[in-house]
C-alpha cells in the first residue's frame, strides 16, 4: 500500500470516528431530554445516567433535593449553574438554601443574578419578589413584581389580593410611588380591582392621588370604578367633583344642572354623565336625524320583547327648591300601551319627585317640560330617568322609536 492511500485511509477512519463519537452525542442529548419530559426526579436521575453533565437533569435533581439535603443540591445545581449560566431557576433554589443558612449576602447575590439571568421569567421573578418581600424591601419586591404583571396574566388574580393589601397598609403604601413614576401596563385592571374590593375608601383616595401625578393616570375604566365605589359609600359631593376634574376644559364650560342634554358628546356612562344599562332588545345611543340643534339626539329603539324600561338615566346633585325638566321629544312609530315618560326621583325613593307627559305613536318634534321641587331635607341625590310607563307585566312591551333633544333642568327663582 503506497503512502498517499494510507493517509487517505487514516483520515477516513478519522472522520468516521469523529462522525460516530457526534452521533453518540446527540443520541445521549436527546435521550437525556426524552426522560426529562415529565420533569420528574426519576427522569432526572435516568437523563444524567445518559449524559452527568445535562444542565436541566442536574437542576431537576437539585430542587428535588433542596429540602432534604441542601449539601447534595448545591453540588447540583453549582453543576448545572455552570452548565447552563442562564438557567435563572437554578439561582432561585440557590439562594433559598442560603437563605435558609442565613448567608444573606450569598442569597442576595444569587437572587440578584436570578432575576439577571431570567429577566422575563414570570415563575423566577415572582421568587425574587418573594425574597425581598421576606427581606422587608418592598420597594424592590414590586420591581419584580411588576414584571410578573407586564408578562404574565395568569398571576394576577393571585397577586392583586396581595397587593391590594400592601396599599392598606400605610406602612408599605408608600412602595407604590416609585412604581407610579413609571407606565405600568397592568395597573388600570389593578385599580379597578381595588375599587372594587378595598375595605377602606381612604386606600383608593391615597392610590387615585399617587396615579394621578405620573403616567398611570386614571383610564375611564378605572375612573367609573372609583366613582362608583365613592357613591356606594355615600361620598356623593366627592364623586361628583372627581367626575368634574376628569372632564376637559369644553366640557366644564357647558355644565349645567344636567350633562350632555344635547347628546353630542358620546355616552360615557361614567360618573355624572347619562347611564345606559343593557336590556335585552332595548337599544339606546346617540345618532344623528333630522331636525336636531346640532349633529345627534337620543335615539331609544324598542324591538318588542317585554322589559320594563327604565334604564336610561342620570344622577343629579341639585339643591332644594324649584326646577323645570325641558326638552324636545318625537316619538316615530312608537308603540307601547302607556308610552314613555321621563322621571325625577330622589334617590332610593320609589315615588318619583314629579313625571314628564308621555310619548307615544308618531309626531313632529315638540318641546315639553316638567316642574319638581327639591325637598329641603332627605334629597341631596337625585335621579334623572326614562321609563317605559305602567304598572302591569302587559305595560311593557313596546315596539317603535322615539327621540330626545334640547333636555336641560333649569332653577326656577321665585322674586
Amino acid at each position: 500500500m503506497t503512502l498517499a492511500k494510507s493517509k487517505f485511509l487514516a483520515t477516513w477512519l478519522l472522520l468516521g470516528l469523529g462522525a460516530s463519537l457526534l452521533a453518540w452525542r446527540i443520541l445521549v442529548i436527546n435521550l437525556s431530554d426524552f426522560f426529562l419530559q415529565d420533569d420528574s426526579t426519576n427522569a432526572a436521575a435516568y437523563a444524567l445516567r445518559w449524559d452527568d453533565t445535562h444542565a436541566r437533569g442536574l437542576f431537576m435533581m437539585g430542587l428535588e433535593s433542596a429540602q432534604k439535603n441542601p449539601a447534595e443540591s448545591l453540588r447540583y445545581l453549582d453543576t448545572a449553574v455552570r452548565r447552563n449560566p442562564a438557567e435563572g431557576r437554578s439561582y432561585v433554589i440557590i439562594g433559598r438554601i442560603k437563605e435558609n443558612q442565613g448567608d444573606l449576602t450569598a442569597a442576595e447575590q444569587a437572587m440578584m443574578i436570578a432575576s439577571q439571568m431570567s429577566p422575563r421569567r414570570t415563575d423566577v421573578q415572582q421568587e425574587v419578589s418573594a425574597f425581598w418581600m421576606r427581606r422587608g424591601n418592598v420597594v424592590r419586591a414590586m420591581e419584580h413584581l411588576n414584571v410578573v404583571l407586564t408578562f404574565g396574566d395568569s398571576p394576577r388574580p393571585i397577586v392583586f389580593p396581595d397587593l391590594l393589601r400592601l396599599a392598606e397598609n400605610p406602612a408599605t403604601r408608600a412602595a407604590y410611588v416609585p412604581l407610579l413614576q413609571q407606565p405600568v401596563t397592568w395597573w388600570s385592571q389593578f385599580f379597578s380591582y381595588a375599587a372594587e374590593n378595598a375595605v377602606q375608601v381612604e386606600t383608593l383616595r391615597a392610590l387615585f392621588e399617587m396615579q394621578a401625578k405620573g403616567p398611570n393616570t386614571a383610564t375611564a375604566d378605572g375612573l367609573r370604578a372609583y366613582l362608583k365605589r365613592l357613591q356606594r359609600e355615600g361620598f356623593w359631593t366627592e364623586s361628583y367633583f372627581v367626575w368634574l376634574n376628569s372632564l376637559r376644559k369644553d366640557q366644564l364650560g357647558n355644565i349645567g344642572n344636567l350633562f350632555n342634554g344635547s347628546f353630542e358628546e358620546p355616552i360615557s356612562n361614567l360618573g355624572f354623565d347619562w347611564i345606559v344599562e343593557p336590556a335585552g332588545q332595548v337599544l339606546a345611543e346617540a345618532a344623528p336625524t333630522y331636525g336636531t340643534t346640532g349633529s345627534k339626539a337620543l335615539r331609544i329603539i324598542f324591538r318588542g320583547p317585554r322589559v320594563q324600561y327604565r334604564h336610561l338615566s342620570q344622577h343629579l346633585v341639585l339643591e332644594a327648591g324649584i326646577y323645570t325638566l325641558r326638552g324636545r321629544a318625537r316619538p316615530e312609530s312608537l308603540d307601547a300601551v302607556h308610552g314613555v315618560q321621563w322621571s325625577i326621583y330622589c334617590l332610593g325613593q320609589r315615588e318619583p319627585l314629579a313625571s314628564s307627559e308621555r310619548f307615544t305613536g308618531t309626531d313632529q318634534w315638540r318641546h315639553f317640560s316638567t316642574q319638581f321641587t327639591v325637598p329641603n331635607s332627605g334629597c341631596p341625590v337625585q335621579l334623572a330617568r326614562l321609563e317605559l310607563a305602567g304598572r302591569a307585566t302587559l305595560d311593557f312591551e313596546a315596539k317603535g322609536t322615539v327621540w330626545f333633544d334640547d333636555m336641560s333642568i333649569e332653577r326656577q327663582h321665585i322674586d
